[in-house]
């Protein structure tokens, strides 16, 4: 048994299931999950509040915090905190629409995991954040070669996330709203969490809808042509034939898929891994692919942008 249900006033399952991604157990059908946090108390009850709206909503398999028994959220297990969450498995199939449909009902405003709105200011602290990570790769010695390689390209990055950022006024003049530009539960960093088993609460943000969106479609963004792929081309149909964008929600993915939130996971996993798992010449290679699929994002996509009132980038139309 693990030390942390001595803390939690419900049956203890006595059956454990898995280690990965947090230890499991399991009990009947429901799932509980021991997951190390750091979060506030606040932050905690936030969660518990929208993952109990999503089981209301018909979600399950998202994870909800369970108060222990002091009615906290957060429980310290020797010199570490954690939450107890439990779920339950769902046999139904669900899409991003219909989970950003759910979210849509939530009636109240988050304030720990709150982006709506704040994307330009939160790039701006990004950048600063990463220029410190740049300082230090620039500053190794011995430096590898890979590294070096790494250090030369940070400012053409740098660069592209100024693009996005001053695109961000543009996009914040546009004035064609509709009931879907409202803020939506999505994700941290979308990656089909829709499909899997369990939905994690901790990768939850309160946000633009695109957000999820601009994720699903970026690695499309890296192939040729991959903005008409049939599996890039069926999701956007899927998903819009029930929430369609605006203008406004046009040109926000846009301006999402702009910032080069893949370059800067790149660098992620060269500071926290000592084995890169793409070359450098891979990443570049990559890059001219995502800048033409850039440039040409919205005739792929069949959207006319005169009608949206689109604006392109000098450095992409001579690309």
């Amino acid at each position: 048994m693990h030390p942390i249900f001595l803390h939690y006033p419900i049956h203890v399952p006595t059956k454990q299931v898995s280690e990965q991604p947090y230890p499991t157990f399991t009990e009947q059908s429901y799932y509980y999950f021991v997951v190390p946090t750091n979060v506030s108390e606040r932050y905690a009850l936030e969660l518990y509040t929208i993952a109990t709206h999503f089981h209301q909503q018909g979600f399950p398999q998202v994870t909800c915090p369970i108060p222990n028994v002091h009615n906290q959220f957060v429980t310290m297990i020797g010199k570490e905190k954690f939450m107890l969450c439990y779920a339950r498995k769902s046999n139904e199939t669900y899409e991003l629409n219909s989970f950003h449909q759910a979210g849509f009902q939530y009636p109240y405003q988050p304030d720990s995991i709150n982006n709506y709105g704040k994307w330009k200011e939160l790039w701006i602290t990004k950048m600063d954040q990463y220029e410190a990570l740049y300082q230090q790769l620039y500053q190794q010695r011995p430096a590898s070669v890979y590294n070096r390689e790494l250090v030369n390209l940070f400012p053409y990055m740098v660069g592209i996330a100024e693009n996005a950022i001053q695109y961000m006024n543009h996009v914040e003049q546009e004035t064609q709203f509709h009931q879907h530009d409202q803020p939506t539960i999505t994700f941290g960093r979308f990656n089909d969490q829709i499909g899997e088993s369990f939905i994690w609460c901790n990768q939850f943000v309160y946000d633009h809808p695109v957000r999820d969106i601009a994720e699903k479609i970026r690695p499309f963004m890296m192939k040729d042509n991959g903005l008409s792929s049939e599996q890039c081309r069926s999701f956007l149909q899927e998903y819009v034939s029930t929430l369609p964008l605006s203008v406004f929600g046009w040109k926000l993915l846009y301006a999402r898929l702009l910032f080069p939130i893949h370059l800067l996971d790149f660098m992620d996993h060269v500071r926290n891994s000592s084995e890169p798992n793409q070359s450098i010449d891979q990443i570049i290679e990559n890059q001219a692919i995502y800048e033409e699929n850039l440039r040409t994002f919205f005739f792929q996509l069949g959207i006319d942008e005169r009608q949206i009132n689109s604006i392109q980038l000098d450095w992409l139309l001579n690309a």
